[in-house]
């Protein structure tokens, strides 16, 4: 008699939908941006990245933040994220049943305060390492 085999486990990946998104620093943020000695594009970019790491995209609306972002265009940091189809669809279903807005706008409520913490996080840890007196490694003579 021969064991019964076991159907193979399926891995289901969840559905994604690619979404453009475009981001920038808040206008509180420039003058550290300017001053910290890093393209401020380059520390967007990096914040972004970071901000979306774990990020998931949530099936709930958030309305975008009313804080003044910069108007310094050539920082902004463009990209392509995969989001949960399912989670756009309850946000399309919810804020905009007939397809109007533009889909960045549907979810930029819940990423752009992920970016702007992690620009402030950039920036503190930018500002430390400037503090923190430079270690000249010297090898032993012999």
């Amino acid at each position: 008699m021969t064991a019964p085999t076991a159907s193979p486990r399926v891995r289901r990946i969840p559905a994604t939908r690619k979404i453009d998104i475009r981001v920038n620093a808040l206008e509180r943020q420039e003058e550290a941006l300017i001053d910290c000695g890093v393209d401020p594009a380059h520390v967007i970019r990096a914040a972004l990245r970071r901000a979306v790491k774990t990020w998931q995209l949530g099936p709930e609306f958030v309305p975008p933040s009313e804080e003044q972002r910069t108007r310094i265009t050539e920082w902004r940091a463009r990209t392509s994220l995969a989001v949960d189809a399912n989670a756009l669809t309850s946000i399309l279903h919810a804020h905009d049943p007939l397809d109007v807005l533009s889909k960045w706008a549907l979810i930029r409520g819940q990423i752009e305060p992920r970016v702007w913490a992690e620009i402030d996080i950039l920036l503190d840890e930018i500002a430390a390492r400037a503090a923190a007196p430079q270690e000249v490694s010297k090898a032993p003579r012999t």
